[in-house]
């Protein structure tokens, strides 16, 4: 296996007492300035694919990994904008759609889970990128994923203080907007345990909200709502399973089907979260394998269960679909319980919304410091933005910050049409970043068989995922570039719509070709791609010391959470 000589592992065990400035040429030969930490008297370079210092902690918990997971991949993409989904493609269409989405996000996970685990540093797949690709890849990926994750942070400040208003409308939603976004910075900056321990509580109010609308659906199908109507699957006979979208006959039910895939990138999130956290992860070898192998398949479940509980609730042809009323009154589930008579429940779902919105905008404020932190540490961005205050990366979580602030359009435009802006940029970047994923990982496996890295070397894979990857390859590339198809479609051409569908690729294209031209760095030879970009033994460490769980409850935590 080869290593990169120019990295140095630091002990475990380290004090800042200096810190001071040396030129040196960094991981792949770009020349930088880097930081160096005094060790127990000596010098020693730290993580960081330069060697800059690694100052964030390991303070996330298995619990708080997996709750991240789900709290950044449910939002209100699902309880919200499967509405409008619905309207397009019909229940079995929505359904189809999702299902579909879900086995290329389950490959997803796979790929992404297999290069975190190998190894699980800060910067994640913008490590990746950089060391498995070049120094142009990881600096494209990293702005298209902080901006696509920054821009979808300030669509969920703006879908929260569109589901305030679902209540009352008295009061701008400015003020909403500036609540939101400063408890953004509030939960953020005093430490990643206190984010973790915020996140945790905020996505178990989600995970009781998808239980409970769940059980509402199939109480009310069977006939236990105010009107006694045992209606079940009528809806799927009357419109119909599917519905025509800008055309007729098959071809409308097939463009209906296909314009959810971009829908479902916004709602269904991948393993970006969970890879952003292994940095500051306990025990990453021991806790991650775990936290991939079972987050994808409770997301599928309860995403496939979801969209079918609403097609199940609303005809498709529903006029509230995709409407823009306040709130969750474009819920489709709201719309149910409304249709069925059922007065105090949409209030309820509202109020649960609130959390699960907000949840959201924490996790993807989250996610988008770290990817900020990940080029700062790269040198990408100026060297201040380094600069971390208890093992936070403050000025990424101020520049951050800064970015949530485009939800103040709401106050002068509809907060719903704020959210629908930046879900279909943000649904067609997913997209772009998940081919990216796949090409990072297809170079991963190539340069392992290429250095005689065999299976048992490897601290956990999926069998045949080289091969899944380029299957996934194939298809997220021709969903993104068709995702914009409506505006080809004759007499409906628009320029905004244009933009919002292929904005994330223009981003990432003069990025890449930007530094190339600048930069001209080179991709090296698969026998010298440094697998191990980066590691420390801090990153390593698994806390063998750990006692197993002897007490019935400890097992079943340690089952739970990993």
């Amino acid at each position: 296996m080869s290593r990169t000589p120019e990295i140095e592992v630091m002990p475990q065990s380290y004090t800042s007492k200096d810190i001071e400035t040396t030129d040196s040429k960094g991981a792949f030969g770009v020349d930088t300035s880097h930081d160096v930490v005094e060790v127990d008297g000596g010098k020693a370079g730290t993580s960081g694919l330069h060697g800059d210092v690694k100052m964030t902690k390991r303070n996330l918990l298995p619990r708080h990994i997996q709750l991240m997971a789900f709290s950044g991949a449910i939002g209100t993409g699902l309880f919200v904008g499967s509405g409008s989904a619905l309207a397009r493609a019909g229940p079995l269409g929505l359904l189809l759609g999702y299902a579909v989405y879900a086995l290329l996000v389950w490959s997803t996970f796979n790929a992404v889970g297999e290069m975190v685990v190998w190894l699980p540093v800060d910067g994640s797949f913008v490590v990746f990128a950089h060391a498995y690709l070049d120094d142009a890849w990881g600096f494209a990926l990293g702005w298209l994923y902080t901006c696509t994750n920054a821009l979808s942070t300030a669509g969920e400040v703006a879908a929260v203080a569109t589901i305030v208003q679902f209540w009352t409308d008295k009061v701008n939603a400015g003020v909403y907007v500036a609540i939101v976004s400063t408890s953004l910075v509030a939960f953020n900056i005093f430490g990643v345990r206190i984010y973790g321990e915020g996140e945790f509580y905020f996505s178990i109010f989600k995970i009781i909200l998808i239980l409970g609308l769940l059980v509402f659906t199939f109480i009310v199908m069977v006939g236990g709502n105010p009107q006694h109507d045992a209606f079940g699957f009528r809806y799927w006979k009357n419109p119909g399973p599917f519905n025509e979208y800008l055309a007729g006959g098959s071809l409308g039910h097939f463009l209906g089907f296909w314009s959810v895939f971009v829908q479902a990138a916004f709602a269904f999130g991948g393993p970006d979260y969970i890879a952003l956290s292994a940095g500051e992860a306990r025990n990453p070898r021991r806790v991650l394998p775990s936290v991939f192998r079972r987050v994808i398949y409770r997301l599928a479940v309860f995403y496939i269960l979801g969209v079918l509980a609403v097609g199940i609730l609303v005809p498709s042809n529903d006029r509230d679909l995709g409407s823009n009323k306040p709130g969750a009154g474009a819920s489709p589930f709201v719309i149910g319980a409304t249709r069925l008579n059922i007065p105090v429940l949409p209030h309820i779902i509202n109020a649960v919304l609130l959390t699960s919105a907000w949840s959201c905008a924490l996790e993807l404020f989250y996610a988008s410091t770290r990817s900020l932190y990940s080029l700062a540490v790269d040198g990408k961005v100026p060297k201040f933005m380094r600069f971390t205050w208890r093992g936070v990366p403050t000025f990424c979580v101020l520049a951050i910050w800064a970015v949530t602030w485009i939800s103040f359009m709401s106050v002068s435009n509809n907060s719903l049409t704020v959210f629908t802006w930046l879900t279909s940029i943000v649904g067609s970047g997913n997209l772009l970043i998940y081919c990216i994923f796949h090409i990072i990982y297809i170079r991963f496996r190539r340069a392992q068989k290429a250095q005689g890295v065999t299976d048992d070397q490897r601290p956990w894979f999926r069998k045949h995922q080289y091969y899944y990857s380029i299957v996934s390859l194939f298809f997220y590339s021709i969903i993104f570039l068709t995702n914009g198809f409506s505006v080809f479609m004759k007499g409906h051409w628009s320029v905004a719509n244009f933009i919002f569908a292929y904005f994330s690729f223009a981003i990432f294209v003069v990025a890449l070709v930007g530094y190339k031209l600048f930069k001209r760095p080179p991709m090296v030879p698969l026998r010298e791609v440094p697998l191990d970009a980066g590691r420390t033994d801090l990153d390593m460490d698994d806390n063998r010391d750990e006692p197993d769980p002897t007490t019935k409850i400890g097992k079943f935590n340690r089952w739970l959470w990993g």
